[in-house]
């Protein structure tokens, strides 16, 4: 019964608190089907410490954090993945790899998580705030320095969860994994979750940095991320016409982001060219506006370059990044709408897409755009 009941109490917390997108939900629903609990215990364990990860860092603001949320799911699914080929510990008689194997795959989960969230929770500086007992408030600044892996070992315990707590604390083998993940030693859970982020292109990093750690066995190696390709694609820069809102280019390429899913392949594209001027922000006839902060992105000519240089329809390209669900939405009584109105400096009234501006700019901004939505965001 007590089972149940924590079940229902994580249902209800994220029905109240709409802490995951449908996408996430999507990714939860594939991470339990690589266990083999039934579904209340599985809400019960992973979901309890899934929402509590997700409650911390709910408030943190910029590009770090969106990264974060998309790459801790997508680690924890290929890591157990590559678990269900391993018996852990290695040289466990077959009787034990049996009982433990559910515990060390919940053990592998939280490790990985906590290590993800680590590298940028263990950068936040706020006043009043410390990540032993805290969530990260709206008003965290990530400050410039590397959190160490072993970070992770200081979240673990507060977020993991009462259930999740009780289940590892039953299971002193899952325990001693669990520390050895963070030590300075070998760890086979370890070896499973940085080899199988490796596999998908997601080794471990500190995403805000663009440092990427590739792990064998006993040796750390710090390797520079690529840059991201030029987009040689778009459109060339045109000069505004005369009276139009002067255009601002945005000076300093960015790095890639997400989880390597087709949407965010266009949503890097966009990055890569204000980084290196091929997309030019607030430009008269540009596609690309800073609308109150957020990226203002006019249809179907947001898609049209990118999907050219890909070979592919620009419906097709529209729906990638739909599924992202990173952009803002109207909520109308027979559904979701994606398009915005806005009018453009020159009057024009145009249709498209509106995102978080840090997706496209990170912390520097282009200035506001003269244009406006013309319809209230609802």
């Amino acid at each position: 019964m007590e089972l149940f009941k924590r079940a229902r109490e994580t249902a209800a917390a994220i029905a109240r608190e709409g802490l995951f997108t449908k996408p996430e939900q999507e990714r939860i629903d594939a991470l339990w089907r690589l266990t083999a609990l039934p579904r209340a215990e599985f809400d019960a364990t992973y979901g309890e410490m899934l929402v509590r990860f997700w409650r911390c860092v709910r408030e943190g603001r910029g590009v770090e954090w969106i990264v974060l949320r998309d790459q801790a799911l997508a680690c924890a699914i290929a890591a157990l993945k590559v678990r269900q080929a391993r018996v852990v510990p290695r040289a466990a008689p077959v009787e034990d790899a049996a009982r433990l194997a559910e515990a060390m795959s919940f053990a592998l989960t939280a490790c990985v998580l906590a290590e993800r969230f680590a590298l940028v929770v263990g950068r936040v500086a706020g006043p009043g705030w410390h990540p032993l007992s805290g969530d990260v408030p709206a008003a965290a600044e990530l400050v410039d320095v590397e959190a160490p892996r072993a970070f992770g070992a200081l979240l673990l315990p507060r977020l993991v969860g009462r259930a999740g707590d009780e289940w590892l604390g039953a299971q002193p083998e899952a325990l001693r994994e669990v520390a050895a993940y963070f030590g300075e030693g070998a760890s086979e859970l370890r070896e499973i979750g940085h080899g199988a982020q490796a596999r998908i292109g997601l080794p471990v990093a500190d995403p805000a940095r663009g440092v990427a750690r590739k792990e064998d066995s006993s040796t750390h190696e710090v390797k520079p991320r690529a840059a991201a390709p030029p987009a040689a694609t778009a459109e060339p820069v045109r000069e505004a016409p005369a009276g139009a809102e002067a255009a601002e280019a945005y000076n300093g390429a960015p790095s890639d982001i997400g989880d390597g899913r087709e949407g965010w392949r266009w949503i890097n594209w966009a990055r890569a060219g204000l980084g290196d001027g091929g997309v030019v922000a607030n430009a008269g006839d540009g596609w690309l506006h800073n609308i109150g902060g957020d990226a203002y992105c006019i249809e179907p000519d947001c898609f049209e370059a990118f999907a050219a240089s890909e070979s592919a329809r620009v419906k097709t390209v529209r729906n990638r990044v739909v599924r992202l669900d990173r952009h803002r939405a109207k909520r109308r009584t027979w559904g979701k709408q994606d398009a915005f109105r806005a009018q453009l400096a020159d009057g024009r009234r145009v249709s498209g897409m509106l995102f978080p501006g840090e997706l496209f700019w990170d912390e520097a901004a282009p200035a506001e755009s003269a244009a406006a939505l013309v319809e209230p965001e609802t």
